[in-house]
């Protein structure tokens, strides 16, 4: 059943910070004439297409109430190739069909469109700049000084991941917004250095205001239902979604209904921006097997995947890895998993379906 709610955006803690609001972010990237070179396999500009698009899909995959929007810097002109929306295929398409690299980048040029777009989002949202630069040098019309003064003064945090050398003006650019700024070494370098920012960020201790956001939890229409599309405006068939609010229908989610600008999630997008509010306290190795064997009965395999766990006098070697809150003892796979995908302890929900089913 299709249904509107609000929802919580923001919380803060006497102690820490953290984000569950969604990231606006505007990827700017560099196809000027200097991303032809092939100090990187194929070339530059191969290169950076390739983790720009592993950078889109988890971006995505970790931040899926957010919206991303491409623009590509050459011939001294920031050209957008597609509009912050949240379908990580729409930029990838955009992606693959401009690898041409010509003429000079312009900086200055690609933050004052960022800019323009990310000045009208929501206040709840992070504004953010990523820019992937090969160039040594930017042609800019103007001071590109007062430029990074206004992406300052508009809260847009700017990182950089430049592919020759170090550039005063990225440095400067990244140190006034609060930004981070990087140069890579080789192909593995710039994928990982890339990849770094896909992860949302904490949100700043000033900001962290408590606010309703409106949200729509649209139904999935029937497979031989045929409707106008409000976001292609085109008549199409089966599938697609329809806004609790004003009855328009939709390809994707999540996304923004084009006709009355309802936020519209599923649950489960919801669900996965909410596990950045709570997550899954670091495990702890336990290294003195014998004594602890003295304490409590090691278990022998991995609570996650059964696995043989190292144990005292045993064959097997390796890590034995104990969450301080359920007690239960994971090998060093299970643990990486644990807190990079499935942001949940499966010891700590098991007994909290136990103890759900006990008080019943």
């Amino acid at each position: 059943m299709s249904r509107e709610c609000c929802a919580l955006m923001w919380r803060s803690n006497s102690a820490s910070t953290v984000s569950v609001c969604p990231p606006w972010r505007g990827l700017v990237f560099s196809a000027a004439s200097s991303a032809a070179e092939m100090d990187l396999r194929p070339s530059r500009m191969g290169i950076v297409v390739d983790c720009v698009e592993a950078f889109v899909r988890e971006f995505f995959d970790q931040n899926p109430l957010s919206h991303l929007g491409v623009i590509l810097l050459k011939d001294g002109i920031a050209h957008q190739l597609t509009d912050l929306s949240g379908s990580p295929e729409t930029h990838i398409r955009a992606l693959r069909s401009n690898m041409e690299s010509t003429g000079d980048a312009s900086i200055q040029n690609g933050l004052d469109l960022a800019r323009g777009y990310l000045t009208q989002i929501p206040s709840y949202g992070h504004r953010e700049v990523l820019l992937v630069y090969s160039a040594l040098s930017t042609i800019d019309p103007g001071d590109v000084m007062e430029t990074v003064q206004e992406c300052k003064k508009a809260n847009i945090r700017c990182s950089v991941v430049g592919l020759s050398a170090e550039i005063y003006i990225c440095k400067l650019l990244c140190e006034q917004t609060g930004g981070m700024y990087s140069v890579a070494t080789n192909e593995g370098h710039l994928k990982e250095l890339i990849m770094e920012h896909a992860p949302p960020p904490a949100a700043q201790a000033e900001m962290s205001v408590a606010s309703l956001v409106r949200m729509g939890f649209p139904q999935r229409g029937a497979e031989d239902a045929v409707a106008l599309c409000a976001c292609h405006r085109e008549v199409k068939m089966g599938g697609g979604y329809t806004c609790p609010r004003c009855k328009a229908r939709v390809c994707e989610l999540p996304t923004q209904c084009h006709i009355c600008g309802l936020t519209l999630v599923s649950s489960p997008h919801l669900a996965r921006s909410y596990h950045h509010l709570f997550p899954v306290s670091p495990f702890e190795e336990v290294e003195n097997l014998a004594s602890a064997n003295g304490r409590q009965s090691l278990s022998k395999s991995c609570y996650g995947c059964l696995q043989e766990l190292p144990t005292p006098g045993g064959k097997v070697k390796g890590v034995r890895l104990e969450c301080p809150r359920c007690r239960q003892h994971f090998c060093f796979d299970c643990d990486n998993y644990i807190h990079e995908s499935l942001h949940n302890c499966p010891g700590c929900e098991s007994n909290s379906v136990i103890l759900s089913q006990l008080s019943q």
